[in-house]
């Protein structure tokens, strides 16, 4: 199986647009980002011949990358753990984030996260030839690891190294 890992910031992969300016240039902003972001999917998927798209997002939220499977009638699975089994293991909502948790409690749970996830891109990938996984960059490297050690062919592109893309939206429209 060939695999396309993107790299990225979670804030580009919500559908929905949740910036808010006085005058809109920063909704504008946002939406363009979404839009492009979605154009690089969908030329993954046209030019690769994907089957499957898996996603790390947050559950209960339409994203960019579903969108764009369903306009392509490409197959699409949010790999993360749910809710429920993030708690069944112990890994809290926000963990990384929380300067409580050391960095060892948060290496455990980003090490859970990530195998989990590997596991369901074979698990969902439904025999496909050629799949996209969608995660935050923080597990990019791991789980790129994870299934090539499978015998899979990865590759992995930054969303960081597109033309295109500004990480920090209101620091960028402020500067204008």
């Amino acid at each position: 199986m060939r695999v396309l890992i993107i790299a990225v910031n979670h804030q580009i992969q919500p559908a929905q647009i949740k910036s808010m300016s006085f005058d809109g240039s920063l909704e504008t902003f946002e939406r363009g980002q979404k839009e492009k972001f979605g154009e690089l999917v969908r030329e993954h998927i046209r030019k690769r011949g994907v089957q499957f798209v898996g996603e790390e997002a947050r559950y209960g939220e339409e994203t960019v990358a579903h969108r764009v499977c369903q306009q392509e009638g490409c197959r699409r699975a949010n790999i993360d753990m749910t809710p429920d089994e993030r708690k069944a293991r112990n890994i809290p909502p926000g963990y990384y984030e929380n300067s409580e948790f050391s960095k060892i409690e948060k290496d455990r749970c980003n090490r859970e996260r990530e195998a989990n996830m590997a596991n369901r891109v074979l698990a969902e990938d439904g025999k496909a030839d050629s799949v996209v996984v969608i995660c935050g960059r923080v597990h990019a490297g791991a789980i790129a690891e994870q299934l090539s050690k499978s015998g899979h062919s990865v590759e992995q592109l930054d969303l960081q190294d597109q033309g295109w893309y500004v990480e920090d939206w209101q620091g960028y429209m402020l500067k204008l």
